[in-house]
């Protein structure tokens, strides 16, 4: 396939190693991951034999320094990483993207840590340990600053109580450590301080509650996390007291972007999948893609998956050069999200009743599409920020 269905059509953004490592991800996907996706989705399964492949592909350790076992690599590597995974299995696209953002959210936090990186990361790297991040409160939402999950001190040590909810790689074989936020005290405003600590999940008092039966990403791992008196050292905290929220969310302001170029890679499959199923069907004489009817929402597909594509490697190409993405990191998580909601969509109703079957990849994509206008912040998050850029008072 050519033009915008093979996807790459942005010869400013690429330099030829990513594209080599494209290549790379997209035979990975052809021989490994794809064969089995349909079959760990229907069965919600994740497969530990698939995360070990691709921890010897090297993904996990894409963004961690050199000097820990990581690749030191830029961010549109990650982002086309993730959007090859997406294509054909969003579920190990998240588990990917989640533990590499990890990998890098524990070596920009513990950067000043030496001896607690190289105990660390370099299996993190490797996939051999997840690290999860552990903010999302039952009752917080979209009010990530609203921590109820509290960590007092006593004597050199913290005692931690709370739960937190929907945490990604938080219950696999492979997990060992939570990035906990937690607040430290109170404040005037209602707002309390919160710091980041690292938090064993085998820590006496750490529960692991039930996976959750997920409407998408069915493959991927995803539990609560409660906290009953864990008590941990004082070198768990990573951040400076009272600043571990604004540190963290900061930082990853950038991993909009992948949630963005999962996006785009969803839409791709979606062309894909419909280009496929189209083509190789007949209607009243006629080959099906031949109908007006049918082969305008596929070009519709098409401008969408571009689209989300654009908007996302802009803002990467910009991160990588060292400029400001604040509102460039907004705009492409709400669009491409949403655009990949849509596209899902037009496959599913292009494939009629193939495309409410478990066993066919426009159903999973439908199903894996509409949490991307809710992870990373909602759409109406994103919103908010624009406006709020824009000068506007919300």
């Amino acid at each position: 396939m050519t033009g915008l269905i093979a996807g790459y059509d942005l010869p400013w953004a690429f330099e030829q190693h990513h594209l080599d490592w494209r290549d790379t991800v997209r035979k990975f996907c052809a021989d490994e991951v794809a064969p089995g996706a349909a079959g760990r989705s229907i069965a919600s399964r994740f497969d530990p034999d698939l995360v070990r492949a691709a921890g010897r592909l090297g993904v996990f350790g894409l963004l961690a320094p050199t000097e820990y076992g990581g690749a030191g690599a830029d961010l549109r590597t990650h982002c086309l990483t993730v959007e090859e995974l997406a294509t054909v299995d969003s579920s190990l696209a998240v588990t990917v993207h989640v533990q590499a953002i990890c990998v890098s959210l524990l070596a920009h936090l513990a950067s000043d840590r030496p001896e607690l990186c190289r105990r660390i990361l370099p299996e993190a790297c490797t996939g051999e340990t997840f690290v999860a991040v552990g903010l999302t409160e039952p009752t917080g939402g979209s009010d990530a600053g609203n921590i109820a999950t509290l960590a007092r001190q006593d004597g050199g040590d913290w005692v931690i109580n709370g739960a937190k909810q929907f945490i990604t790689n938080s219950g696999t074989e492979f997990s060992r450590y939570v990035i906990l936020l937690a607040a430290v005290g109170r404040s005037d405003d209602g707002r309390p301080p919160v710091s980041a600590f690292l938090v064993p999940l085998d820590a006496p008092g750490v529960t692991v509650g039930p996976a959750y039966p997920k409407a998408g990403w069915r493959s991927s791992d995803t539990h609560p996390l409660f906290f009953d008196d864990v008590r941990v050292p004082g070198e768990a905290l990573l951040s400076e007291p009272g600043r571990g929220y604004r540190d963290v969310l900061e930082f990853l302001t950038w991993a909009r972007f992948p949630i963005a170029a999962m996006s785009a890679g969803l839409a791709r499959g979606c062309l894909e999948d419909a280009v496929r199923f189209t083509e190789g069907r007949t209607s009243f004489g006629r080959p099906l893609a031949s109908h007006q009817a049918v082969a305008f929402p596929i070009a519709q597909i098409a401008a969408l998956a571009s689209t989300a594509r654009t908007m996302t490697y802009d803002g990467a190409w910009k991160y990588d050069q060292g400029m400001s993405i604040r509102d460039e990191a907004a705009v492409a998580k709400l669009v491409a999200s949403e655009m990949a909601v849509e596209a899902a969509n037009l496959a599913t109703q292009l494939e009629g009743g193939y495309g409410f079957v478990e066993e066919s990849a426009a159903t999973r994509h439908h199903q894996d599409a509409r949490i991307l206008t809710i992870g990373e912040g909602t759409s109406e998050v994103q919103r908010m920020l624009i406006a709020r850029s824009l000068g506007l008072s919300v």
